[in-house]
């Protein structure tokens, strides 16, 4: 089995079980701590990964790049880019903690909307779950190393084990009839055991102890700003952009209207990180075809890769909305779960979008071209985030699902096109009509067999029915008929055919 086959099941097979655990959570918290509670837990956590996506600084995309490419023939510069790195991602983490920390009463006053816990409490609460929450920052660099080595199996070992803690930990603190605060203080736990995990792994895998230690090398930096800088920005506003859905609600609805949603969007991210795994995995080997100037075998992996997440993420995207209404049921309640269907069915469309995009994405982050990302990303905060706010204000979750819509309607606009042009040497209009084509399949099958699953009671039978007829459709039909590279890269994916899908 190929290193990147290996990776993508790793990544897949990480990001579903995460799902599944993270169902099984939500409705325990929800259930035995109420909504306010949910609601702080779901706010600290979007608090944290805006804030830590603000102050990565490009660091994470860059060490993959690195590492990726320099790992086998200069290890010297590999570990003063980790040093270098440490030295960042640490600062950045003890500064900000203390910021939150400090400003953790005036964002309980001032911004959220709480009705069944007294603001002290609250405020105690976001102040734990944030030191928790944030050290996803240190954590992105880690895990970072492990994707430039391109050793996937760890990193979902260890975020899947940290889920784990999490909820048997949760189970255990609440049938001993713990409070909010104490399943605060286990999750910030769990976060910090994750990230000593990390470190014991990367002197498994050869890193020296040193290499993690704090340094600061200029030529390092001098290396990497440009390009570190960028993918700042993207980052940034990328988090910005895919958070300010669930920030609107936090100050224009009640808190608790954010933890449903919030559960609905964390739902449909998770199908979405089923995606960017397959991404993720196939970052390493784009920026080594890139470094070696292979332009030919760049082009080819792009076409299968974009092929193969355009048409597999449709069933995935589908499966989230005909499972939305019975999982809401569970989790919550049938007035709940009625409410958050056509929300979840916006995020879902959006989330799609961002799928057919992510393969041109890493394209252009392998030739150099982040700049592309960075002015969409710009741009769109005087087109899409006024936007967005009128939508949550005057449609409530109805509109903070379709502002993910808004935003991918614009990258559609302008950054597709020029990546199309000065990256892919692609015309727009041939992207186009390939995504458009798979859209019109997926909404000639699933729109039918949603609308009779939905006119049979939307019972769990109907729906399961309804997803698998649709889904079998859906395949054969594109199978057939959507090109060699689509049947080439799912072959490969399904051991088909011999040849590794990256040799």
């Amino acid at each position: 089995m190929s290193t990147l086959r290996r990776n993508v099941l790793y990544n897949v097979g990480g990001q579903g079980l995460l799902m599944v655990l993270g169902l099984v959570a939500v409705r325990l918290v929800f259930r035995q701590l109420g909504p306010d509670a949910f609601g702080l837990i779901l706010f600290a956590q979007s608090m944290g990964l805006v804030l830590a996506s603000v102050l990565e600084l490009g660091i994470s995309a860059t060490t993959v790049r690195e590492v990726a490419a320099h790992i086998n023939d200069d290890r010297d510069y590999v570990w003063a880019l980790l040093g270098t790195a440490t030295l960042f991602y640490w600062g950045a983490y003890a500064v900000v903690t203390l910021t939150v920390i400090a400003a953790a009463p005036l964002l309980v006053s001032h911004w959220l909307t709480v009705t069944t816990m007294d603001p002290a409490s609250a405020a105690r609460m976001v102040q734990v779950l944030a030191a928790g929450a944030l050290l996803a920052l240190p954590r992105s660099l880690y895990s970072s190393l492990f994707r430039g080595v391109q050793r996937m199996g760890v990193t979902n070992g260890i975020e899947v084990g940290a889920i784990v803690a999490q909820l048997l930990g949760t189970i255990v603190i609440l049938t001993l009839r713990g409070s909010a605060i104490g399943v605060a203080w286990w999750f910030t736990a769990s976060y910090a055991v994750s990230v000593l995990v990390y470190l014991a792994m990367s002197h498994q895998v050869g890193v020296p102890v040193w290499a993690l230690l704090p340094r600061y090398v200029p030529a390092v930096v001098r290396k990497n700003l440009r390009f570190a800088l960028h993918m700042m920005s993207i980052s940034a506003l990328g988090t910005v952009h895919g958070q300010s859905d669930k920030l609107l609600v936090s100050k224009l609805l009640p808190v608790r209207a954010l933890g449903t949603y919030g559960f609905a969007a964390t739902m449909v991210a998770g199908a979405s990180r089923l995606v960017s795994s397959v991404v993720q995995a196939a970052f390493p080997a784009f920026a080594e075809h890139a470094r070696q100037r292979d332009r030919a075998e760049l082009m080819r992996r792009y076409r299968r890769v974009h092929a193969l997440i355009t048409f597999a993420a449709v069933p995935l995207f589908a499966a989230v909305v005909f499972a939305a209404e019975p999982v809401l049921r569970y989790a919550f309640d049938p007035a709940i779960a009625r409410g958050l269907m056509l929300p979840t069915a916006f995020l879902c469309l959006g989330s799609y979008m961002n799928a057919t995009l992510s393969a041109p994405y890493i394209v252009s982050l392998a030739l150099g071209r982040p700049d592309i990302t960075t002015r969409q990303n710009f741009y769109a905060l005087f087109v899409v985030l006024p936007l967005a706010a009128v939508c949550v204000w005057r449609f409530g979750l109805v509109g903070a699902g379709f502002s993910w819509v808004i935003y991918h309607l614009f990258a559609y606009a302008y950054g597709l096109p020029r990546v199309c042009r000065e990256c892919l040497e692609l015309a727009p209009g041939t992207w186009f009509l390939g995504v458009l084509r798979i859209m019109g399949l997926a909404a000639a099958f699933y729109g039918p067999g949603y609308l009779v699953a939905s006119a049979l009671g939307s019972s769990a039978l109907a729906l399961t029915i309804g997803f698998g007829v649709s889904s079998v459709g859906y395949a054969g039909v594109g199978y057939l008929s959507l090109g060699r590279e689509l049947r080439n890269a799912v072959g490969q994916i399904a051991g088909e055919r011999r040849k590794d899908f990256a040799a």
